[in-house]
């Protein structure tokens, strides 16, 4: 398996601090952007990963949780923790044990409020594709047209569900939360021809579905193409955005 990747990070139109971070394999990014073709090897001892953590907002210092975060992951992958025997629970640990450092060093600063931040992504182990999820960034897979979400956001919705109401945050690493991480084994969901979209809510909040849907058809560079529409609708928060093309 091959991946055709666009990453794009950017501050948006509103914020005066970026919260986002994003690693492609190692590679953070942060008001950057990098595009790179990936082979994904089935060798049971080879990895790699496209994450995306978003610093919670308001909190204090949510961009040192995001990328303290994906450092933590870079760090466990590369020291051979990580296997398909053990991958779940190893996964799942290591969020527990990075939200515990996370919400301890807020209540040692004093900090009004805890550091914390989400995570998206897949992580490939010995070709087996994980999907990772904790808050309310997103992965989707674009396939035939159509765009369908593979995480579940992890927030409601006032108690009338009305969509207008704030948006409540249920789960997060960090934040004064227990850092609960969803894995998933999606290898059978995705194929050759699919993309797939992984994102901060930065995108998702100012971009329909139909609007991703038409740049993932039609742009080829759509990681930059996203990123300019989310700030041309306002540009309310930090915008995070990998676009990872599957072929053969």
């Amino acid at each position: 398996m091959k991946l055709e990747i666009q990453a794009v990070n950017d501050i948006g139109c509103s914020r005066t601090n970026n919260e986002d971070m994003m690693s492609v394999g190692g590679i953070l990014l942060r008001d950057s952007s990098l595009e790179i073709p990936v082979g994904i090897s089935e060798d049971q001892d080879s990895y790699f990963y496209t994450l995306v953590s978003d610093g919670m907002g308001g909190h204090e210092k949510g961009e040192v949780a995001s990328e303290y975060l994906l450092q933590c992951i870079a760090s466990h992958l590369s020291e051979g923790k990580v296997s398909n025997r053990n991958a779940e629970d190893s996964l799942r640990a290591l969020v527990r044990d990075v939200s515990d450092n996370l919400n301890s060093k807020g209540l040692e600063e004093n900090q009004e409020r805890i550091l914390g931040c989400t995570l998206t992504g897949v992580i490939w182990i010995g070709g087996t594709a994980y999907l990772v999820n904790a808050g309310d960034s997103r992965t989707y897979r674009y396939r035939d047209g159509f765009l369908k979400q593979l995480s579940t956001d992890d927030t409601e919705r006032g108690i009338t569900g009305d969509e207008n109401a704030s948006k409540l945050l249920l789960n997060a690493i960090g934040g004064g939360s227990h850092g609960r991480l969803t894995v998933e084994d999606i290898s059978e969901r995705i194929m050759e021809g699919d993309m797939i979209l992984i994102c901060s809510d930065g995108l998702t909040d100012m971009v329909d579905d139909e609007t991703i849907e038409d740049i993932l058809r039609n742009e080829p560079r759509a990681a930059e193409k996203l990123v300019e529409t989310a700030n041309r609708n306002g540009g309310a928060d930090n915008i995070s955005v990998i676009v990872a093309h599957i072929s053969e």
